[in-house]
């Protein structure tokens, strides 16, 4: 832990150095905040950002010898090497919005990538005891989800210590900038086995050679997917998707056309179209192809907002506009004008799906046709077959006027999502039903509505208590309990748990900004003082971590950052089900 708290420190100074010089280099400001440090393998790092991402190597010599990278998305990359080249503002949004890397581009932030490299040599040589060199060599384009774990591209298969900011550039808010260092060059690694101190009441922690059986015996002879975690994949594409298809449309139209609340969930046909669409709706019917992948995807949009798509497409006046939507008249030349813009919707999934999915998916639009919701029938296989689809969904407003949604449904296999449908989806599921010599123990089935669903107050205390040392993410998840009819009180880490208990309580959620030794020690507080659900939310978890975590008493994981739907679904499987 020592090791990290000083590399830790002499990090801040990176980032106020990297900050200064960037800056006065391409004579915009550049912020960088929300700086977040951790421990990660290379697989993991590479399982989460979605998108092309410029990647630098990094050669580390002198007291320290490595290998590490410098990584930046693509469309963060040119903006700060367009704004170094002085591109004007019109030409510089163009190459971004295309993505066009260019020699010139490419060039301007290898003299950025030098700044930073430089900046982090400069602050080591002064700052830590062996002295060591930052060489910026390299860059290339890559696709996170397609890099291979084994090589050493871009970086070598190790664990890696994550140095992840967010930026700014001027007003500009942008994305991150990360930089992934040999985390053993630095003696970080020790940070990763640290076990928790002290003794309790519960049972010690697993051993090494426990561990590794468990580990052994749980190794899949084929590739298993942890459908959590592919979600959040799916996630980011569908959300990338969307900020595509808004500003293809609006080139198309020429006009301003927003798509907002996107909404990701599964969902049958019966539930689809008793309660997710009402009123007559245009389906365009998707093929997808891709290798040994072959299904079909489907498009619904209102058939009043068709018309008024494919109206403003073929220019017809306003009064005339007006006058097809509310008589619903879909003329040829609408659907016609229709299509080219369910043709873009096609392209913008193909483009992602194909270059940035694991498996390479092509979209092509068929056959148009109208649908009545209430008259369908769940069993037949018209228009769309009886299964459960992963359902992708947007409001749409066009010119300041909202209108309904735009929604996609993918069969949820077609994604590798029907995982999302089993009761033991989660891989903390899969941990606590693994080998006995784990350790590992069921979910208690504890009866763990809140107290006005079951008919009774509790004694005056919250249904659900929220321990934390990170304000943001806590708030993040005490919103969605709040929603949800939950009574949430929040503490810190220093309060006495043992004062909170009730009779109402119903369940614990444990919030880290880091799962470490002082986390667990709070959770075998809390697993002493009260037998309800505990759920533990935190960042970079690893299978030992799990395996500690179950052993001193947690009863779910949640990965963090986690969005609404992440934080929902824990409720459902520990505040819900358990309950039935």
């Amino acid at each position: 832990m020592k090791a990290q708290q000083r590399i830790d420190k002499i990090l801040e100074s990176v980032t106020k150095r990297i900050q200064e010089e960037v800056t006065g280099l391409i004579g915009a400001a550049l912020t960088l905040s929300d700086s977040r440090n951790s421990l990660i393998s290379k697989g993991d790092f590479f399982d989460q950002p979605v998108g092309k991402q410029i990647a630098v190597k990094l050669d580390i010599t002198g007291g320290v010898e490595g290998a590490g990278c410098l990584l930046v998305g693509i469309k963060d990359a040119i903006r700060l090497g367009g704004t170094l080249i002085m591109l004007p503002l019109h030409e510089l949004e163009k190459v971004i919005s295309s993505e066009e890397y260019n020699d010139e581009i490419q060039d301007s932030f290898g003299e950025i990538a030098n700044i930073i490299s430089g900046s982090y040599t400069k602050v080591f040589e002064e700052m830590y005891p062996d002295a060591c060199r930052f060489i910026r060599k390299e860059q290339e384009i890559i696709i996170p989800l397609k890099v291979d774990v084994e090589s050493d591209q871009p970086v070598p298969n190790q664990l890696l210590y994550q140095i992840t900011s967010s930026m700014k550039l001027d007003n500009v808010e942008m994305g991150e900038i990360t930089v992934l260092l040999p985390a053993s060059a630095f003696g970080l690694e020790q940070a990763e086995e640290t076990k928790p101190a002290g003794k309790t009441s519960r049972s010690e922690p697993v051993d090494d050679v426990q561990e590794k059986t468990v580990l052994e015996e749980e190794k899949p002879d084929v590739p298993v997917i942890d459908v959590n975690k592919h979600r959040k994949r799916v996630d980011n594409l569908l959300n990338d998707c969307q900020a595509k298809m808004q500003e293809e449309v609006s080139g198309l139209l020429g006009v301003e056309v927003q798509l907002s609340g996107l909404e990701n969930r599964p969902v049958t046909k019966e539930d689809f179209f008793l309660g997710e669409v009402s009123g007559k709706q245009v389906l365009a019917h998707m093929k997808v192809m891709g290798g040994e992948v072959e299904g079909k995807s489907f498009l619904f949009v209102g058939l009043k907002d068709a018309i008024r798509i494919g109206g403003i497409l073929i220019m017809l006046p306003p009064a005339e506009l007006e006058t097809a939507v509310m008589e619903e008249e879909f003329t040829e030349d609408a659907k016609d004008a229709y299509n080219e813009i369910a043709n873009i919707i096609a392209g913008v999934y193909t483009g992602f799906f194909e270059e940035q999915y694991i498996k390479s998916l092509r979209f092509v639009r068929t056959e148009l046709e109208q649908v009545i919701p209430l008259k369908v029938e769940t069993a037949a296989d018209e228009p769309i077959p009886d299964q459960t689809y992963y359902m992708s969904s947007s409001t749409v407003t066009i010119e300041g006027k909202a209108l309904g949604k735009v929604q996609m449904l993918f069969p949820i296999m077609l994604l590798q999502l029907e995982g999302l449908t089993q009761p033991q989806a989660t891989e903390a599921e899969r941990d606590w039903k693994g080998s006995a010599v784990s350790g590992k123990k069921e979910i208690p089935q504890t009866s763990v509505l809140p107290a006005e669903a079951e008919g009774h107050e509790g004694k005056g205390g919250a249904d659900i208590l929220l321990i934390s040392d990170d304000d943001k993410e806590a708030a993040k998840i005490s919103l969605v309990l709040e929603h949800a009819g939950f009574t949430v009180r929040t503490l810190s880490f220093k309060n006495n748990v043992n004062n909170y208990i009730s009779d109402s309580l119903r369940a614990v959620f444990l919030v880290m900004h880091e799962v470490d030794e002082q986390a667990f020690g709070v959770a075998i507080k809390v697993s002493s003082s009260c037998r309800v659900p505990l759920i533990a939310a935190g960042p970079a978890w690893t299978r030992s971590k799990v395996i500690k975590a179950v052993k001193y008493g947690v009863n779910d994981i949640l990965l963090t950052p986690a969005s609404e739907q992440d934080v929902k679904e824990t409720i459902e499987n520990n505040l819900v089900k358990l309950a039935a």
